[in-house]
């Protein structure tokens, strides 16, 4: 277990110095930190805007699952009779989304449940009428019945009469969704605002201020990621979303904390503090830390992306957006955000010539 310490240790030690971070001017060139992310969110625009003026290949600006804008969530599960899925999974997944398309849905990519069923999901539109509406509700419903029975005699007339299947459909109309909507944003937005509540009180306010920006930052990555490669936005994207908040602010924190510990002398002496020093230093003191934790779980991330069931690719590859994002926003965009805030009021306290340093901003409460 040491040796594996002092071999990390080292590891570490190396990696500052081929970095140089005595050089690593972060607050020096904290205006070109926003470039990269303003590149990625206007590739993500310009893409979303192609998908959006192609006809019906691409959907829409963006991939919307049907957890928001409505649709029907087919399950078949089999209870006797042969293996639904194993060796057995393509050609029951094939078999399934022929038979739902042949009745004038379009079904997604099939995805495993439990250990004998499959489910696809498909949007409320059949031969190209809207049923997405309460008032088309009853005859979505009868179509979706149809639906189960055609599966059912699919699958007997494959395996014969010894095979017991049983298709379930759940409806999510439009009202359903755009509760659903709202139930998520609220979520992300409770979650938000907890953590710059919690980061006043520990921290001050600029470091809430800059942890919150860099958050939406991240957010903006991620649904730029999305967009660009047309990964499905559903429930799951919600999860990936505040998975990707939780481990960005922790980034952050551990950096603020070192900006804390920096500024304390300047603080108890009410002396100007040096903006510069703090951010560059801060910065260097935690950016191997920062760097190899995300590298870690990224690799872990990956492999769970790699393993080729769409569910989830569709959470894992929003994370990995995120954690680049997050690791980019923490070491860069977060401390550049505080130092340029603090500059401003350095600057503003000087114009106005009053008795009180930025020292005096800050009130806090000790960790």
């Amino acid at each position: 277990m040491n040796k594996l310490k002092n071999k990390f240790t080292k590891f570490g030690g190396l990696f500052k110095s081929k970095l140089n971070l005595k050089e690593f001017k972060v607050f020096q060139n904290a205006y070109y930190w926003f470039i990269a992310p303003l590149v990625v969110v206007l590739i993500g625009l310009i893409c979303g805007t192609i998908y959006s003026t192609s006809g019906n290949k691409y959907d829409g600006f963006a991939n919307v699952g049907v957890d928001f804008k409505g649709g029907t969530v087919l399950t078949v599960e089999v209870e006797s009779g042969f293996e639904m899925l194993g060796t057995n999974y393509d050609a029951n997944e094939e078999l399934i989304r022929e038979t739902v398309s042949k009745l004038g849905a379009s079904p997604t990519q099939g995805q495993t449940q439990g250990t004998n069923a499959i489910n696809v999901r498909y949007p409320n539109s059949i031969n190209g009428e809207n049923y997405n509406t309460d008032e088309k509700s009853a005859e979505m419903i009868s179509i979706n019945n149809e639906i189960e029975k055609a599966i059912k005699l699919a699958f007997t007339e494959k395996y014969g009469e010894d095979a017991v299947v049983v298709a379930s459909t759940e409806l999510i109309n439009a009202t359903a969704s755009a509760s659903l909507i709202t139930k998520a944003i609220l979520s992300v937005l409770l979650a938000i605002l907890a953590i710059l509540i919690y980061i006043i009180i520990r921290f001050d306010l600029f470091s809430g201020i800059a942890a919150i920006l860099a958050l939406i930052h991240d957010v903006l990555i991620v649904f730029a990621g999305v967009i660009i490669f047309r990964i499905s936005i559903n429930s799951s994207f919600i999860a990936a979303i505040i998975t990707v908040v939780a481990y960005s602010i922790n980034n952050t924190i551990i950096i603020f904390d070192r900006v804390r510990d920096f500024t304390k002398p300047y603080k108890n002496k009410k002396f100007k503090i040096d903006v510069t020093s703090a951010v560059n230093n801060s910065v260097k003191d935690t950016l191997t830390r920062s760097v190899l934790t995300t590298i870690t779980t990224l690799i872990t991330i990956t492999a769970l992306a790699s393993v080729g069931i769409q569910a989830l690719s569709e959470f894992a590859l929003p994370i990995i957006f995120g954690l680049i994002a997050g690791a980019y926003s923490s070491v860069l965009i977060a401390p550049s955000i505080w130092g340029l805030m603090m500059k401003a009021q350095q600057k503003y306290a000087k114009k106005n010539k009053g008795d009180k340093t930025p020292a005096h901003f800050f009130k806090k409460k000790n960790a």
